[in-house]
């Protein structure tokens, strides 16, 4: 979900965005934010508790068609309002119990993988290993998830991947990101780097959203995500890792499987990093607090590293 409003004002909705159209559903989250040392928010007539840093989040109800979301803070005799239209879809109608069901998707490798995995890099020395680090999302249109304060997600993976970058390269690996810039790319194109370069392996990173029908101020944990065994103990090996320096904020589900497009590899380990949830409250401070994040960027390359040892079965 993407999109949000500045107001000259002491309360914004970030998410949904104006003119949204989303699936239909009977729930949505809402998440915006106030200013500095407000603390009393009503959305739709109920109270929401503010966090710190101004960011608020709660779940609403909503009916087909046109939805308008009203948010009132009133501090010390000054109020503000703020509203968001969008739209929801009508509810699907029930198969027939004749009608076949839709068919299970085919997830298939990337195009350009071969079918064997490459030899595991111990032998190598980290100088001899290179790593493709992909910041996901990017450029104008391709904005990724966003924070209760209007921040997007594209943003804070090439902050996470310059850290992670900038670790590796302490540990002597070699590092080549798909994106040092704001810039869009396809998602094919992402993984065509590991053959450009000859790489040993790839991760992708990313900072995660609930469905629009989920508390965002409820949900918030990390993963590391992989398609097939080759790329699941690169995945086991950071997911443990982050999961030390991240344990006493949230949960950890560890290393999951996933079907990413980018990380379907049979040749190439690969993962899939969600590092946090900006969509929380909580998890947007930590992902935007510099100190926090080169803590988390030291944990991904130590894990790294421990994939290369071979540590990690």
């Amino acid at each position: 979900m993407t999109g949000f409003c500045v107001l000259l004002a002491a309360v914004s909705i970030a998410a949904p965005k104006p003119n949204q159209r989303l699936p239909y559903l009977e729930r949505c989250y809402v998440i915006g934010a106030v200013d500095a040392g407000v603390t009393n928010v009503v959305v739709q007539g109920v109270n929401v508790p503010v966090y710190r840093t101004g960011a608020w989040a709660t779940l609403v109800d909503v009916k087909e068609g046109e939805n308008t979301i009203t948010v009132v803070c009133d501090e010390s005799g000054e109020r503000s309002e703020c509203s968001r239209t969008f739209r929801v879809a009508s509810k699907p109608k029930p198969r027939s119990p004749t009608q076949e069901p839709p068919p299970a998707p085919v997830y298939k490798k990337l195009e350009y993988a071969g079918d064997w995995p490459k030899p595991h890099p111990t032998a190598k020395a980290p100088c001899d290993v290179t790593v493709v680090l992909d910041p996901g999302h990017g450029g104008q249109k391709d904005l990724g998830s966003i924070s209760p304060h209007g921040w997007h997600e594209k943003d804070a993976n090439l902050l996470l991947s310059e850290s992670v970058r900038e670790e590796l390269i302490k540990l002597g690996y070699r590092v080549v990101p798909t994106r040092r810039n704001d810039r869009a790319i396809a998602l094919p194109e992402r993984p065509k780097a590991i053959y450009a370069v000859g790489a040993d392996a790839f991760i992708s990173l990313h900072h995660n959203a609930p469905p629009a029908d989920r508390d965002a101020a409820s949900i918030r944990y990390a993963a590391v995500y992989s398609w097939n065994p080759l790329g699941n103990a690169l995945a086991k090996a950071i997911a443990s890792r982050m999961n030390e320096v991240q344990s006493s904020e949230m949960k950890s589900n560890g290393a999951m499987h996933a079907n990413f497009a980018v990380i379907r590899n049979p040749e190439i380990p690969s993962c899939l990093i969600e590092a946090d949830f900006i969509t929380n409250p909580a998890g947007e401070e930590a992902v935007w607090d510099p100190v926090r994040r080169q803590r988390l960027a030291a944990a991904i390359a130590a894990g790294f590293a421990d994939w290369h040892r071979g540590a990690v079965e």
